[in-house]
């Protein structure tokens, strides 16, 4: 019997050339034929799943998504005590680029937001990653501020975005080679450090 073809394990395939290639050299130099070549399939295989390079981006980024999604998961699952502090740490530790993998999926990340600057339907589609992230991290900011592990006056939404933007400045200038990533990870956690002892001493439940 002809071997079946495993439909979603062909798209993973796309997926993970896609993010390969784009880490290597950017999307802008990225071809419909070179990541066909990547993945081990000709170009008319490729097309079969997705009719056009803009679709393959919309499918490659939810795909990196939903898997870093399950690797803050895992980190949150794992801890001791899932405190609002610890589970902001944990995707803290996710956003930068703290090994291989993760170092490969900023540079595919930056790359794809560079392009989005320039196409309103993957604009809207970062802005709506982007989004998710914002509201988890704003929900564990506003359980911190219910139980006054951060000061009642800060707010959640607000300090999540300035969380999110330290993560995005410190992977860029780790990229550049003006730190590494584990002087990142002390930047970071030395800012939701200040944020959470900020906090009156007799009022904070860390």
């Amino acid at each position: 019997m002809p071997k079946q073809v495993d439909h979603e394990e062909r798209r993973a395939a796309i997926a993970h050339a896609l993010w390969s290639l784009a880490g290597d050299r950017g999307l802008d130099r990225v071809s419909l034929r070179d990541v066909a070549r990547e993945a081990g399939m000709s170009l008319g295989q490729l097309q079969h799943y997705f009719g056009t390079r803009e679709e393959m981006l919309f499918f490659t980024m939810d795909f990196i998504s939903e898997r870093s999604g399950e690797r803050t998961r895992a980190r949150i699952q794992e801890l001791p005590e899932k405190t609002p502090y610890a589970i902001v740490h944990a995707c803290l530790c996710e956003m930068l680029p703290l090994d291989a993998h993760a170092r490969q999926g900023s540079l595919m990340s930056i790359s794809y937001y560079i392009e989005a600057l320039r196409n309103d339907r993957l604009r809207e589609h970062a802005r709506d990653g982007a989004g998710r992230l914002l509201a988890l991290i704003t929900g564990q900011l506003e359980l911190a501020r219910e139980r006054r592990e951060i000061p009642a006056d800060r707010d959640p939404r607000r300090e999540a975005m300035l969380i999110m933007s330290i993560a995005d400045g410190l992977t860029s200038y780790c990229h550049l080679g003006l730190h590494t990533a584990e002087e990142a990870l002390a930047m970071a956690r030395s800012h939701l450090d200040r944020l959470f002892a900020a906090a009156p001493a007799h009022e904070t439940k860390r």
